[in-house]
């Protein structure tokens, strides 16, 4: 006989919960099932978590909510729940008492996948999503390095998600307030707001000539209303009680009389020892006040920093820390984000100063302005309150460089927490690492640079598109070499794609472009049916936001090329057999098919190719990709020529060197 018995004292910590081994195939050969006891101590929650086993929990004693996906349950003594595989779920326990169980597991693959198959990817996508980009920062133009991070990422989910039919705004604008652009301008000799607004419009057209096109664009330094509004959400920031004037060390230089924070100060990391510029350090993502930097030095002219007392308005981020994490628990969020900001808050978050001694930016008198970083989180949140109030609810994803997780991770949502607008938070993060040129990080100053504007005239919008994609800085540094970047046209998908297109011009045989309809099936067109719609569904998981992969998309998407290239090499020698006419026309309708399908897959990497092949085909407006493939009507038209790529147009001269 083998016995267990429920001992607190012999319980550890997992799944945010205290479990103890009860009885499993360890100790009973041949037991189909597992089993624990668990405890959720008392105004506690679980961790949210899916697992490809069926559970079952049995209630010993206590109250708790069991929530499993959008349904939730109270439970107590004596209840019963199953929890079918790969649902999320969490015990949410708001009793003084420990809710106490005893959980039953059991694999059983077969309910495991049909799960899966009747939950598709596409059916988890929101009717409407917002997707924030962060505002470049118009201090110069835009490299390969720029564009590679957030920008053509996010402009990929808009389109993915407007070809399945589903709602999709991009949102940025360009971060005018940023102390970069009023550092720039000293160093120019110019005005702030006319290097804002010079380069902030060079910005936005190498943004469109890369076929990014945003939906809403915050442009302070050209929107005579921005201050008032931002002044309005900070007046309901600085009525919590976690925001107080106080008097505090700052780093200053006293031969330029600055107050010396973010572009102004140069130093290294405290906590790294990387190089970086005030309170911010690209390198590990940790925070930090300018005069914390080791040698902190005046940017500007380079005479070593002293401090002086200046008073401020700060924000005690800690006194939101609990609401902190009960949000990042259920926000989607990339490992390295994660990782820092639960280390942060383990750590104490520091206080944030909210006012800075400076002339630029949303002026707050006496000499101060709103500091630059909580200027930008109250304009996304501005932008978020817009959007739902002129179009209804919607789910927000947002894209930003790891570099600036604690501005976006922690800064903004205590500022909702403080303003009250916690429901226009972003559902999930999507970050991204740097792309170097080479060995080395992009960099203006050193020109070390390929320029968006001059790859985007030589190569064209598609060719930039996807050899950024192919190589996006997803959780990790990625590389490109000077000699890749001049041969952008040259990427193995845009050349495959551009081969098995052309061939469908020796396709039609009577010069009429007609599509044939259906006739006799075999084995191998039934299985390439099934790719094309296959295909789809793989394609439709990597533009979850939870799960976005453009690497892992564009991956797919050459694999899908080639298969289609292989169907037809192997198919053109069956169509020259008189006794296979029927199963020839069957054959060729399902080369238009996949014509048809590579439009609507392709269009999120390579808008202007894909449109055309969809147009060829004379399928109406932008592509739409469909559940389930339906092919072009018998006898559609298709026109001629095939749809080959053009030359790339120019773009905006770049004016650099």
């Amino acid at each position: 006989m083998i016995t267990r018995a429920f001992d607190r004292s012999a319980m550890s910590w997992s799944y945010e919960m205290h479990l103890q081994p009860m009885l499993s195939a360890s100790d009973i050969e041949g037991l189909p099932f597992g089993s624990v006891f668990g405890s959720v101590p008392g105004h506690t929650v679980s961790k949210r978590h899916a697992h490809q086993d069926g559970e079952m929990f049995i209630v010993l004693a206590g109250r708790a909510t069991v929530v499993l996906g959008d349904e939730e349950r109270e439970l107590g003594p004596g209840q019963v729940c199953y929890l079918s595989p790969f649902g999320f779920h969490e015990i949410r326990n708001d009793h003084d008492e420990p809710f106490d169980i005893v959980s039953v597991y059991w694999e059983h693959i077969p309910s495991a996948v049909a799960v899966l198959e009747k939950a598709p990817p596409r059916d988890r996508l929101a009717d409407r999503t917002l997707v924030f980009c962060p505002p470049p920062t118009p201090n110069g133009g835009l490299h390969l390095g720029h564009l590679a991070g957030p920008y053509v990422r996010a402009d990929m989910l808009v389109r993915a998600l407007r070809s399945t039919g589903r709602e999709a705004r991009y949102v940025t604008g360009t971060d005018d307030h940023q102390s970069y652009v009023a550092a720039a301008a000293r160093l120019r000799g110019t005005a702030p707001a006319d290097v804002a607004t010079a380069e902030g419009d060079a910005i936005v057209a190498t943004l469109r000539a890369a076929g990014v096109d945003a939906d809403r664009l915050t442009r302070p330094a050209k929107d005579p209303e921005h201050a008032g509004r931002i002044r309005e959400l900070l007046a309901r920031v600085t009525a919590s009680p976690s925001v107080r004037e106080e008097e505090r060390e700052t780093a200053y230089c006293p031969s330029c009389d600055l107050s010396l924070h973010q572009a102004f100060a140069r130093g290294a990391c405290a906590h790294c020892g990387a190089s970086s510029d005030g309170e911010i350090c690209e390198a590990c993502g940790r925070p930090g006040e300018a005069r914390e930097l080791t040698g902190v030095r005046c940017r500007i002219c380079d005479t070593e920093a002293v401090t002086r007392p200046e008073r401020a308005l700060w924000l005690d981020l800690n006194a939101h820390a609990e609401e902190l994490r009960e949000y990042l628990r259920t926000a989607a969020a990339s490992p390295d984000l994660r990782i820092l900001v639960e280390r942060l808050l383990d750590e104490g978050l520091p206080p944030y100063r909210l006012a800075r001694t400076t002339e630029w930016g949303v002026g707050l008198g006496e000499g101060q302005a709103l500091d630059a970083w909580a200027d930008l989180a109250l304009t996304f949140l501005d932008a978020a309150r817009a959007e739902a109030e002129e179009g209804g609810p919607a789910r927000i994803a947002l894209f930003l460089g790891y570099d600036n997780s604690f501005y976006y991770a922690v800064l903004l949502p205590v500022l909702a927490f403080a303003a009250g607008l916690g429901e226009h938070l972003p559902a999930a993060f999507v970050t991204n690492r740097f792309l170097h040129l080479g060995d080395e990080k992009f960099s203006t100053s050193r020109g070390h640079a390929v320029w968006a504007d001059d790859a985007l005239a030589a190569a064209g919008p598609d060719a930039v598109r996807l050899a950024l994609l192919r190589d996006a800085p997803e959780g990790r540094v990625t590389r490109i070499t000077e000699e890749r970047a001049g041969r952008l046209a040259e990427d193995p998908l845009y050349l495959a794609a551009r081969a098995w297109l052309d061939g469908f011009a020796a396709l039609d045989k009577n010069g009429d472009g007609l599509v044939p309809g259906t006739g006799a099936w075999t084995d191998a067109h039934r299985e390439f049916y099934r790719c094309l719609n296959l295909t789809t569904r793989q394609l439709d998981g990597l533009v979850l936001p939870e799960a976005f992969s453009a690497r892992g998309y564009v991956d797919l998407l050459e694999s899908f090329v080639k298969r289609c290239a292989e169907f037809r090499a192997t198919e053109e020698t069956a169509r020259e057999v008189p006794s296979l006419a029927e199963e020839a026309r069957t054959s060729l309708a399902l080369e238009y098919l996949a014509a048809k399908v590579f439009a609507a897959l392709a269009w999120p990497v390579v808008p202007g190719l894909a449109q055309r092949v969809w147009e060829w085909l004379g399928l109406p407006g932008e592509p739409v990709r469909e559940a389930d493939w339906s092919f072009l009507p018998s006898g559609s038209r298709c026109a001629a020529p095939a749809p080959v790529a053009p030359a790339p147009a120019p773009a905006p001269a770049s004016g650099r060197s």
